[in-house]
């Protein structure tokens, strides 16, 4: 007989061995379908919290164009200009280097602090300036 006897200590080591090798392959198998799955998921959230904030940058940039068509003071001109501005830089592509929540954070307070300017100005030809009954509110049961 040609057949090599292997050592008893041979064989345990191979033994021991193939359970760190099966444990190895069930953890990449693992790691790959988990990455799998939440690429799945990410893509969705993404997906919804981009269409939610592209819903709201429009929202903002048709109040700003409407906005721009009136009369207003150069202070109420200038800052309607500097929010259109920066909805308008706001990054489209998917890059990594572009401080996304930055950029809407400086867009919401932009947005904020133009709402607060017309909200203290009377803006010719709306119901307040023409008529003062409007302002009030009826307080009666």
């Amino acid at each position: 007989m040609t057949t090599a006897s292997r050592d008893i200590n041979d064989l345990f080591d191979d033994i021991v061995l193939t359970e760190e090798k099966e444990a190895r392959l069930g953890y990449e198998e693992g790691l790959k379908d988990g990455q799998e799955q939440g690429n799945e998921e990410g893509y969705k959230l993404g997906y919804a919290q981009g269409v939610s904030l592209g819903e709201e940058l429009g929202r903002i940039l048709g109040q700003v164009v409407a906005q721009q068509q009136r009369n207003h003071t150069d202070k109420v001109r200038r800052s309607l200009e500097q929010l259109r501005s920066l909805i308008e830089q706001f990054p489209r592509t998917n890059d990594p280097q572009a401080d996304i929540v930055g950029s809407v954070q400086n867009i919401r307070s932009s947005h904020r602090r133009l709402r607060a300017l017309l909200g203290s100005n009377k803006i010719p030809g709306t119901a307040s300036s023409e008529s003062p009954v409007a302002e009030r509110k009826d307080y009666s049961f």
